[in-house]
């Protein structure tokens, strides 16, 4: 079992982050804390959630897991940012997802929208819990069908050390401060902590070690920013999720040799690889002992590049499974 605190982090120059916030505070059981960094912050849950209400924008603020256990004595276990989600398309919408910036070069430069290129955070494993019960939520705030309910593959900052995931309202400002789109992200959040007096969902240090050896973790591998195969998959079985890599994080560059022979003959270059071994080793981290499978959206790839990440995971020892690989 986790000793440590899960820690909501509200930021406040976020109108879609401090409508979520202000939802939470509303359903009471909250003890106002010390201020931490400029920001208030109060505990619920017999002590073991927090709610730091940052005082700035977050995505270049790194180590914040580590600065609030410097400044309070506790311990940090896991990080969930509540947040808006910004798309041109100006779509409606409820999403979340783990963090990082996969696939992108130079290596180890700052990323324009947080983070280090090429480092991941590891993904919080409520991750496909709380999808799924968001989706529930969605449908009984009756967002639907005027919102996506969808999850996000990895990307931007901050960087921190322990798992973590944001959970975000989209998709303009005219989205932002929705109050009914807040209140479901409410009753995820009770849910999903147990700060409704039931069990959590997702938090994988509750699972014994055989339950852990059975669980199995899905790696999404391609396909486009929304993910939507590897939506269906969360939305179809009871899986866990890990990093979920776009297509545009898997730069991949053919060799230029006539017969070229992806099942043989040198990878191709680019970062594509670096980052499934990056997401790999990260969820890894996030799910010791789990059964981790790689979903490849297979539409999204040529069949040299499908051959490419087949030999890959196949070095990796990575299972790649269908969806009915996950139930």
């Amino acid at each position: 079992m986790n000793l440590g605190i899960v820690l909501l982090i509200v930021s406040a120059p976020d109108i879609g982050s401090t409508i979520q916030g202000d939802a939470l505070l509303s359903r009471g059981g909250w003890e106002k804390q010390e201020i931490v960094e400029g920001g208030d912050t109060w505990i619920n849950g017999n002590g073991r959630v927090h709610l730091w209400w940052f005082p700035n924008k977050v995505l270049d603020e790194d180590n914040l897991d580590q600065r609030y256990t410097t400044l309070t004595g506790e311990k940090v276990d896991e990080v969930i940012f509540l947040s808006r989600h910004y798309a041109a398309s100006g779509q409606p919408s409820l999403t979340l997802h783990v963090i990082g910036v996969p696939g992108e070069s130079p290596l180890g430069e700052r990323a324009e929208f947080g983070g280090i290129k090429g480092s991941v955070v590891p993904p919080n494993t409520r991750f496909a819990s709380w999808y799924r019960r968001m989706y529930e939520a969605g449908v009984k705030h009756n967002l639907t069908p005027e919102f996506d309910l969808t999850i996000e593959t990895t990307h931007h900052g901050p960087c921190l050390s322990v798992p973590t995931m944001f959970v975000e309202i989209g998709s303009s400002e005219s989205h932002w401060g929705r109050k009914d789109a807040a209140e479901a992200w409410a009753d995820v959040i009770y849910d999903g902590l147990g700060l409704n007096g039931g069990s959590e969902l997702g938090n994988w240090e509750t699972l014994s070690d055989d339950e852990k050896l059975n669980s199995k973790i899905m790696l999404g591998i391609g396909g486009g920013h929304y993910a939507p195969r590897h939506t269906d998959v969360i939305r179809k079985t009871d899986c866990w999720a890990g990093h979920q890599i776009a297509s545009y994080s898997l730069d991949m560059i053919k060799p230029d040799v006539e017969n070229w022979d992806g099942t043989s003959d040198p990878y191709p270059k680019g970062q594509w690889s670096h980052a499934i071994k990056e997401c790999l080793k990260s969820t890894k981290k996030a799910f010791p002992k789990g059964n981790i499978i790689a979903h490849l959206d297979r539409k999204s790839f040529k069949g040299w590049q499908r051959q490419s990440i087949k030999r890959l995971c196949q070095e990796l020892n990575l299972p790649i499974g269908r969806t009915d690989d996950f139930k």
